[in-house]
């Protein structure tokens, strides 16, 4: 039988996505028999304020044998527990998505259904009481989870804050050990075959051409080879997820590092608070139909937490998805693909998830249309959900009196979170299948979190008496209030397992 297998692949475009791919694609094909090969631009700037994540980067490391102590040192990171929403419901309240569960079963019924019932007879305290990874994060505590230790010890998951940079330059050397080719130049043109419109080569600035049988596209917001090129179309979202601007400035540190990402409401949209290692990443998100870019600035240059450390930069975007993300022989990654404002901590998310189905359904040297439309299809699914979810942050607001916000809470929303929010009030149980990233639990943090509550609990929960229910639930917050006091604070755990002895 021929062998099929493509030998050549280049990927357009350094960064974060470039050389996630180059690492992931290197680890996946023998050396020797698949070539591959990076262009990147120096002239090119990175945007680089995807500096936070979630536990599915845990899986990209593993894949790579990365070793996550050397990784956190190589990144300048710390650890993640989930995101604090301070301010997106009303003003001055706050509540926070963990990586974690809620509660534990009682008689094999999810315990948000007793939660649920004690809250409506103000029995219950706020459901963020009884997660361990919550109130790690209230308090700044961190340690691994045990799978050997207590239920709550053991019941709770963690993602990373590092520095983009770093991380893009600790895989670009992991890629070239692998075999990666990387050349520095620009591309001057595109050649495309005159029949069928795939791309054959790319001619350099530097004079040499570069032929591939697969190209990734991870050259940014421009799209050089899936838009510019091949024509693709964008899909916008932006009558949904108004925000379509950010400005970017990171400052000294003054306070230990938060175990968990702050996404502060403002004005015209939000503020993140990144903590690394040696500095703290911010930037505000905004609606420029509502505020102009010098005062979005201004905004943010006041609630630093120290010293700016660089002028504003500022990023334009409108959020949406390419309408293909693999056209002919081209697959896009990164902000090539589309962009869903970092809200959630998605963007890493994004090109690792694509990654991964691209890799499972990675074509040979004969074009196969039908693996092309399930990638395709898959990807889209995911990031329509992705999008109402955070569609949901804005749309359940109750920031009376502010026009970006009215406007968001007022607006029309897709059926397909309409229906989810219905769902949730109807039966107490969040509507998820397997092409959700966020899970149940994600749905309840938010749900809790802007007061939407359910019209209904399992009926089971009437067969228990209602105050052995009610000191079940307190037992349980006291288990997680007292197993806090004794973990370490966040700081002297990376001093002491991340940043000692190198």
């Amino acid at each position: 039988m021929t062998d099929s297998r493509i030998r050549s692949i280049v990927i357009l475009g350094g960064g974060t996505a470039g050389w996630m791919a180059a690492a992931a694609l290197a680890n996946r094909f023998k050396q020797g028999v698949t070539k591959i090969t990076l262009v990147e631009s120096a002239d090119i700037g990175i945007i680089g304020v995807g500096e936070a994540t979630v536990p599915y980067i845990k899986e990209f490391l593993q894949d790579l044998n990365i070793n996550e102590v050397d990784f956190m040192r190589a990144t300048n990171a710390t650890y993640k527990l989930g995101i604090d929403f301070d301010g997106w419901y009303k003003p001055n309240e706050k509540f926070i998505h963990p990586f974690a569960g809620y509660g534990a079963r009682i008689a094999r019924i999810p315990f948000h259904h007793y939660w649920a019932k004690m809250r409506q007879q103000n029995k219950a305290q706020e459901l963020d009481a009884y997660c361990l990874a919550v109130q790690m994060a209230r308090h700044n505590k961190f340690a691994l989870p045990k799978a050997n230790n207590d239920v709550e010890l053991s019941s709770f998951n963690y993602a990373f804050h590092f520095d983009a940079g770093l991380f893009a330059n600790y895989l670009s050397g992991i890629a070239q050990q692998l075999g990666v080719k990387r050349i520095q130049a620009n591309v001057q043109h595109v050649n495309q075959h005159p029949d069928t419109g795939f791309i054959q080569s790319l001619e350099l600035d530097n004079g040499e051409q570069i032929e591939g049988e697969f190209f990734i596209d991870c050259s940014g917001f421009k799209g050089l080879l899936i838009e510019q090129t091949l024509k693709t179309g964008y899909e916008t979202w932006n009558q949904w997820l108004r925000c379509d601007r950010a400005v970017a400035m990171p400052c000294a540190s003054k306070l230990a590092p938060a175990s968990a990402t702050r996404s502060l409401a403002m004005e015209a949209g939000w503020q993140w608070r990144i903590p690394l290692q040696h500095r703290v990443g911010n930037g505000y998100v905004y609606c420029s139909d509502f505020i102009s870019d010098e005062l979005a600035a201004e905004k943010l240059l006041t609630n630093l937490e120290g010293d700016a450390l660089a002028h504003p930069k500022f990023i334009r975007f409108t959020t949406g998805m390419r309408k293909q993300a693999w056209n002919k022989n081209v697959f896009c990654l990164g902000l090539a693909s589309g962009f869903m404002e970092p809200l959630e901590s998605t963007s890493i998310y994004l090109i690792q998830s694509s990654l991964t189905l691209l890799l499972n359904h990675f074509p040979n040297n004969q074009y196969n249309q039908q693996l092309v439309n399930t990638v395709n299809n898959n990807l889209r699914i995911r990031q329509e959900k992705l999008r109402d979810f955070l569609i949901l942050h804005y749309y359940a607001n109750q920031r009376h009196g502010q026009a970006f916000w009215d406007e968001c809470r007022t607006m029309a929303i897709p059926d397909t979170l309409s229906a989810r929010i219905e769902h949730f009030k109807q039966t107490c149980q969040p509507q998820i299948d397997d092409m959700d990233f966020f899970s149940t639990n994600s749905w309840l943090a938010m749900f809790s979190g802007f007061n939407i509550q359910p019209n209904y609990y399992h009926p089971v929960v009437d067969d228990f008496d209602e105050q052995l229910v009610e000191k079940e639930l307190k037992a349980i917050a006291a288990s997680i209030s007292n197993t806090v006091k004794d973990l370490p604070d966040h700081l002297a755990f990376i001093q002491r397992n991340i940043t000692a002895a190198q």
